[in-house]
């Protein structure tokens, strides 16, 4: 925000200072003694209160100011937090200037903070002793003003202060979203158990007062020479000091739901006059009066009996019908569920239409005060219940009316996301927040992303960290990581663990996500250090040590739609000693979903009992831990980074290990990484730029996966980027033996493949919003997914003709899915604009470059005719068990949902568990000849009988 004025101080008080025509330059000496009498108003002196006195030249340059100051001098008042650090802003610690002697007709206030800088909250250096000595119980105040913060705490008032009055909100003034710094500190202070209760108490001028026993020069004192009316008969000098307090304590009291919370005024300063004829009368002695005021005039008792009334009558929050209701979002399930926005509870709810009468049901998601004042009804007998009938009518109307709702890509669990503008959305079970800490609503009307409440293992509450706070902790990160004995070099390895815990806080906006694979003997500390990583992603991570009990559908419902990491131990597989059937089934199944979210984009539907789906989002990364070295697929290795670690050396006893960091530290490194994530951006870029001049003829999920681990760790220990070249130059001997490993395992036909299915393209989806527009929703998704989704659909109706939005999609790359002898393949064009654009940045980006490199595939069809796009091309057909695509369970033959509902797959059940098995070689064909036996028959109709397969134009 630009300059910051203190409100109540912009006029002159009683505290009146001289101001002078000009200003002749000062010495510092007398610009001290202006500061010690300004302190002095307020019962203070410098050694009382942290302050500098500066030149006004000075005082210039610190605020970025371009004219000079006018005025004979400034003191600045730094700030601090809760634990004595000083607080940052715009990489500078941060201070607020009280310009001293200023100028006659200055439109300047006389509280300045430099330009460009945000409101912070000012916690006294003698808080904590307030705390402690507290006269007041465990009560905390909130006022306006520094000095007036600092002279409570040296009474025994634990107090803080804001800048101005309404200096409480986040960065964006028009959400009503308390600022992320007091929501921290009094966070901290319950944790501590500190507190119980907080009063807001401003100055005088807010005092609500009776108009009829107004003092009678109350408006000569009044804001712009006027009282102003509050309703009820009553009225108040200042309604901004008024109101102020009020939406603060509201605030606060939404924020934290049980905390009584009071707001309150300092008394005015009244004199009590009689008139000629004796009648009595008030006057007002001063504009406005502070708790500072008070104190300096010994009446310290007044203060505290203020502040104890406000404290036994403080309030919590109620759920009321303003707090409560519902935003319709419309419906889904051709009509039959309605999806709205609970207020109450802040979340997404969908369900069936014809399940709202229920009254336990509509008060979930609307709440009791709601029903009872909108759809209060009384019998004959005069007894009072809520219509749940005409609730459940009004409802499902305005969900209607809303039009259809696609939750498509635009729901959002907890975890990290990027936003909409680009930059990071970190949803936590507390609120949503922007890097800088800016609190954002959860659903806003326009904004195509809901931020729901879903989501097991939420990132920590946001916290402000300094870099200093952050390199403290990533350093202690460092030093304990590389107490463990890695085979590969401790300083790559213990860097390649940092890179993997910095990437998994970036984790929803990444486009890759690659997992790291522990291996080691018994001996070797590999549990100890996956709890040690846990200890510092904190509750955001979920660790097992029973990963072979555990199955893949089992995390992924777990996770719904948000992001999060997952740590699993005991991942032994199928060349480990006593690893059963089931085991085997479990570690597969794992590695499949570590496949399907290394690049996911969108999200995922899975089909359900009742016909309506269920949507999740497959966006984790996983840190696997073994024994045994694990015998990867090629499709796998491209995507996981082993480190291997050797037995501990105890030289003769057993030491400790490092100790796990608490939940502060733990989200200090989250909140640190979170504001590096520009940081993390320009170091990757140079990574990839650069990657193939030091790591050799490698693919490009290389640098994806080891390129993306070395930049999150230049990221943690604040790499430059000019350092970059030189790291890989360092760090990339040590992952060679790693990288000749993937490039030997990857066949060139797997790795076009694999390369074409990670490739996003767009889907163009026509909607209709609720004013019954038409639009076309541009959703993202990868290949890979796009095609699984089209060979459900082949699979589920065989038969039909509908051309579907993602068939468009890969139609205009290249790629059709079609039924060949019963079988399915994907139709890869031999040549093809869209599918040359798509691998610009690939080695086959050469129009036709792919085509030789899949004549290995097993089972593929060469140079087969397929009609795209209104063209005949030249296509390889790929089997579909050569993608490895995830076919759910549901298209299985026998006692499934697609049997049962007299649908005949195309992939049969023993096919479907197959799919990751090579298939036999093919016989070789005979290309088809072209020969026009009847000129009579247009060339097209005969083409069609010798491709022998059905197909859809896909320009229709």
């Amino acid at each position: 925000m630009g300059l910051i004025n203190d409100f109540n101080h912009t006029q002159p008080e009683n505290k009146a200072e001289a101001t002078v025509q000009t200003v002749q330059p000062v010495a510092l000496d007398e610009i001290k003694n202006l500061t010690r009498e300004d302190l002095a108003r307020s019962g203070l002196t410098p050694t009382k209160i942290r302050v500098g006195s500066r030149t006004p030249e000075q005082a210039q340059q610190a605020l970025g100011f371009k004219s000079r100051i006018p005025a004979r001098g400034a003191y600045a008042i730094p700030y601090f937090d809760l634990d004595n650090n000083p607080i940052e802003d715009q990489g500078m610690p941060y201070q607020r200037f009280r310009l001293l002697g200023l100028e006659e007709g200055s439109t300047l206030g006389k509280y300045l903070s430099p330009k460009g800088s945000r409101s912070h909250v000012y916690i006294p250096s003698s808080f904590r002793d307030a705390l402690k000595n507290s006269k007041v119980g465990k009560t905390l105040v909130i006022t306006e003003g520094e000095k007036k913060a600092t002279a409570a705490c040296l009474a025994g008032i634990p107090c803080v202060g804001l800048p101005g009055v309404y200096n409480f909100k986040a960065k964006d003034k028009e959400l009503a979203v308390l600022s992320p710094e007091i929501t921290a500190l009094i966070e901290q202070l319950q944790k501590e158990d500190a507190i119980d209760t907080v009063v807001v108490l401003y100055d005088s001028n807010g005092w609500p007062m009776e108009k009829a026993s107004a003092p009678r020069n109350a408006e000569e004192f009044g804001q712009h020479g006027k009282l102003w009316s509050l309703g009820m008969g009553r009225c108040t000098l200042n309604a901004d000091v008024h109101h102020a307090a009020r939406k603060l304590a509201k605030l606060i009291r939404e924020t934290f739901v049980g905390l009584p919370v009071a707001a309150q005024w300092m008394k005015p300063d009244l004199e009590k006059c009689t008139g000629p004829r004796g009648g009595q009368y008030t006057m007002l002695r001063c504009k406005s009066r502070g708790l500072d005021d008070a104190l300096v005039a010994d009446q310290s008792s007044e203060v505290l009996k203020t502040i104890a009334e406000a404290a036994s009558w403080a309030s919590v929050a109620k759920p009321d019908a303003d707090n409560e209701g519902f935003i319709p979002l419309g419906t889904l399930n051709q009509g039959l569920y309605v999806a709205l926005w609970s207020n109450r509870s802040k979340n997404l709810i969908t369900m069936p239409g014809k399940d709202l009468s229920n009254v336990s049901a509509l008060t979930l998601m609307v709440g009791n005060s709601y029903l009872e004042k909108h759809y209060s009804k009384i019998d004959k007998q005069g007894n009072r219940s809520v219509d749940a009938q005409r609730a459940a009518r009004e409802v499902a109307d305005a969900c209607s009316l809303a039009g259809h709702f696609n939750e498509a890509d635009r729901v959002f669990g907890t975890g990290t996301w990027l936003g909409e503008d680009g930059d990071l959305v970190v949803n936590t079970a507390d609120g949503v927040f922007r890097a800088d800490g800016q609190c954002i609503p959860r659903i806003v009307e326009g904004r195509k992303a809901l931020y729901i409440k879903e989501g097991p293992f939420p990132p920590p509450a946001y916290r402000a960290t300094s870099n200093a706070e952050y390199r403290a902790v990533v350093s202690r990160i460092m030093s304990s990581l590389e107490q463990w004995n890695y085979a590969g070099g401790t300083a790559a390895s213990a860097k390649m663990v940092l890179g993997w815990m910095t990437m998994t806080i970036f984790l929803g906006a990444m486009t890759s996500r690659p997992s790291i694979w522990l291996v080691g003997q018994r001996g070797s500390g590999k549990s100890e250090l996956l709890r040690f990583i846990k200890s510092c992603l904190g509750g955001y991570m979920w660790h097992t040590d029973m990963a072979s009990e555990s199955t893949s559908a089992g995390v992924r419902q777990m996770f719904g739609r948000s992001s999060g990491p997952c740590g699993l131990d005991e991942m032994e597989k199928d060349n480990t000693d006593n690893v059963n059937a089931r085991s085997e089934r479990n570690t597969n199944g794992f590695l499949s979903l570590n496949r399907s979210s290394y690049s996911a984009g969108s999200d995922v539907r899975k089909g359900t009992a009742d016909q309506v789906g269920k949507v999740f989002r497959i966006m984790t990364s996983f840190c696997f831990a073994s024994i045994a070295d694990p015998a990867l697929e090629p499709a796998d290795l491209t995507r996981i980074a082993k480190i291997y670690l050797k037995p501990l050396q105890h030289d003769g006893h057993i030491g400790k290990p490092p100790a796990k960091l608490n939940a502060e530290d733990a989200a200090v490194f989250f909140w640190g990484t979170i504001q590096r994530w520009q940081s993390y951006q320009s170091l990757f870029a140079e990574v990839r730029e650069h990657w193939l001049s030091y790591a050799g003829n490698g693919e490009s999920r290389e640098v994806d996966t080891f390129g993306v681990l070395m930049a999150a760790a230049m990221t943690a220990v604040d790499q430059n980027v000019s350092d970059v070249c030189t790291i890989m130059g360092q760090a990339l001997p040590d992952l060679m033996g790693q990288l000749q490993e993937v490039r030997e395992a990857s066949k060139e036909s797997d790795l076009i493949l694999d390369t074409i299915a990670d490739m996003t393209i767009e889907v163009l989806r026509p909607e209709t919003d609720e004013r019954g527009n038409s639009r076309i929703n541009r959703d993202k998704m990868s290949v890979g997914r796009a095609m699984q989704t089209e060979v459900v659909r082949l699979t589920k109706s065989p038969n039909s003709t509908m051309v579907s939005e993602e068939a468009q999609a890969l139609g205009n790359i290249g790629i059709r899915l079609l039924e060949n002898a019963g079988k399915l393949y994907a139709a890869i064009a031999a040549r093809h604009a869209g599918l040359s654009d798509l691998l610009k940045n690939t080695r086959w980006r050469k129009d036709g470059a792919w085509t030789g490199g899949l004549r290995d595939v097993d089972g593929a069809i060469r140079n087969h005719p397929v009609r795209m796009s209104g063209i005949l091309r030249k296509c390889t057909l790929v089997p579909v068990a050569a993608l490895r695509l995830d076919i759910p369970d549901t298209l299985f033959s026998g006692d499934d949902a697609a049997t049962t509902n007299n649908v005949v797959p195309l992939i049969a059940k023993g096919e479907a568990k197959k799919l990751e098995e090579p298939m036999p070689p093919a016989p070789k064909q005979a290309p088809p000849t072209f020969v026009v036996n009847d000129p009579t028959t247009p060339l097209l109709d005969q083409l069609t009988k010798i491709i022998e397969v059905p197909y859809v134009d896909l320009d229709a």
